[in-house]
C-alpha cells in the first residue's frame, strides 16, 4: 500500500503541465501538546480531488520546544477514523511524523481515503505543529464562489454547511439552496462557538418554502464568528447548496438578506446609535419593533418610499431600547411584509465591532473549532468576554 500511495503521488505531480495550485484551507491551527487542537476542511473544498489519486501539502511551523513533530489525517465523521494514509505511513498510533526544520510535507491520498474525505470532510489532529495552510495542484475549474455543497438537515445537536471565515469578507451576498422545505423549519447562522452568529437573521419556514435565502456578510458577522460559519435549525429542510451570489455596502448594516417577518435579528447595537433604518421589498400596513419575547418598543418612526419600491422605516432609538436589545442580542422586525435589510442610517457601524466587554462577565475560550477550552495552553483561541469576541495568541 505504501508503494501504491507514493506511485500516485508521482502520478498526480507528473499528470499535467496545466495543474494550479489550489488552496482548501487557510488559517492558523496550533495543535499543541496534548492532541486537542484541530481544524476540518469540509467536503465541499475537497471537491476539486481526482477520484482515483490526490497529494496535499501542509504548511506549516514547528514548536521549537519539541523533539517531534506529527499530525493525523482523519474522516470528519463523527469518531474520526484515521485515514489509511495514516495507517501506511504513520507509527503504530497512525501519525505521520515530519521532519525537523521542514515548514511544507506532502501526503498522498489514494481512491479509497478521497472517497471518504469527500463524503465526510478531513479532520487533521497533530503535535507541536502550527498549520497554516493546505494546498493541492489539480486540474479541475474551481468555481471560487462555490463555497459548500451537499445535503445538510440543519438540527441543533450538530454543525452543518460549515465555511471558512478566511473565505468570506464583509459585503459578501451569499445564497441558500434548499431542495427541501421541511415542516416548521427554522435556520440560524452559527459561529464557531455555536453561537446565534451576531449580524444575521433568522430563516424561517415561509423563507426556506421558497427555495433559498440570501445572508449578507455583515462586518458584526465576521468580528463574532470565529473560525467559521455554520447553520444549525430543525423541521426537516435539507440545504444544498451555499454560493456567493454579489456583494452589497456594508457600511451601517445590521442584517442584510430578503426574510418574511416577523424575523429574529441577532445583533448588538451601539450605545451611541439613535436611529435604526428597517427597508422593506414594498409597501406594508404596520412596521414594529419588537424585542425577544415579542413586545412592541414603542419607538416613533418615519417612513418614505425609494426610487425602486422598497419603502423604509425609521425607528427613533432610546438608551432603553437599546439595552433591552443588546441585553438579549436579538430584536424583532414584526410586519405584514418582507424586509431586505436592517441599517443603523448614520451608516458608522464602528460601535457594533467595538462593543466593550463587561468587565466583570467571565473569560471564556475556544478552540477555532468552536470547541470550548478550559486551560487554553500556547495557541491562537476565540476569547469571550460578555459581548466582545476577539481571537487571541496565548504565549
Amino acid at each position: 500500500m505504501i508503494k501504491h500511495l507514493l506511485a500516485s503521488a508521482a502520478i498526480v505531480a507528473a499528470f499535467s503541465a496545466s495543474a494550479a495550485e489550489v488552496t482548501l484551507w487557510e488559517g492558523s491551527c496550533n495543535f499543541g501538546t496534548e492532541w486537542k487542537g484541530s481544524f476540518n476542511i469540509s467536503q465541499a473544498d475537497l471537491s476539486v480531488l481526482d477520484k482515483e489519486s490526490a497529494v496535499l501539502t501542509f504548511h506549516y511551523t514547528l514548536d521549537s520546544e519539541c523533539t517531534y513533530w506529527q499530525y493525523k489525517p482523519c474522516s470528519d465523521a463523527p469518531g474520526w477514523t484515521p485515514l489509511e494514509v495514516a495507517t501506511e505511513l504513520g507509527n503504530s498510533y497512525q501519525c505521520i511524523s515530519v521532519e525537523a526544520g521542514t515548514t511544507k510535507t506532502d501526503c498522498p491520498l489514494g481512491a479509497t481515503d478521497i472517497a471518504t474525505i469527500k463524503a465526510n470532510g478531513l479532520r487533521v489532529q497533530g503535535y507541536g505543529m502550527t498549520v497554516t495552510k493546505v494546498t493541492c495542484e489539480t486540474d479541475k475549474t474551481v468555481d471560487e464562489n462555490l463555497l459548500w455543497e451537499g445535503e445538510c438537515t440543519p438540527s441543533w445537536s450538530s454543525q452543518g454547511a460549515i465555511i471558512q471565515a478566511s473565505k468570506l469578507k464583509a459585503g459578501d451576498i451569499l445564497k441558500y439552496t434548499f431542495s427541501t422545505a421541511g415542516s416548521g423549519s427554522q435556520v440560524l447562522i452559527k459561529g464557531a462557538d455555536w453561537s446565534n452568529l451576531l449580524g444575521t437573521a433568522k430563516i424561517d419556514q415561509k423563507d426556506i418554502d421558497t427555495g433559498s435565502a440570501i445572508v449578507g456578510v455583515t462586518q458584526e458577522m465576521l468580528d463574532n464568528c470565529g473560525a467559521n460559519i455554520n447553520v444549525q435549525g430543525a423541521g426537516g429542510c435539507v440545504l444544498t447548496k451555499v454560493e456567493r451570489a454579489g456583494s452589497f455596502d456594508p457600511a451601517g448594516v445590521v442584517a442584510y438578506g430578503e426574510r418574511f417577518c416577523g424575523t429574529n435579528v441577532f445583533t448588538v447595537l451601539p450605545k451611541s446609535a439613535t436611529q435604526l433604518a428597517v427597508t422593506f421589498t414594498a409597501a406594508v400596513d404596520y412596521a414594529q419593533l419588537m424585542n425577544s419575547s415579542w413586545t412592541d418598543f414603542g419607538a416613533t418612526s418615519t417612513s418614505k418610499t425609494n426610487a425602486d419600491g422598497s419603502v423604509t422605516y425609521t425607528f427613533d432609538l432610546t438608551a432603553d431600547i437599546i439595552s433591552a436589545i443588546n441585553a438579549n442580542k436579538e430584536l424583532i422586525i414584526n410586519s405584514n411584509g418582507k424586509l431586505t435589510s436592517v441599517n443603523l442610517p448614520s451608516g458608522d457601524d464602528s460601535g457594533i465591532a467595538d462593543i466593550v466587554a463587561d468587565e466583570n462577565a467571565p473569560v471564556e475560550y475556544f478552540n477555532l473549532q468552536g470547541i470550548r477550552v478550559e486551560n487554553p495552553e500556547s495557541g491562537l483561541y476565540i476569547r469571550r468576554q460578555g459581548n466582545k469576541v476577539s481571537k487571541v495568541i496565548i504565549r
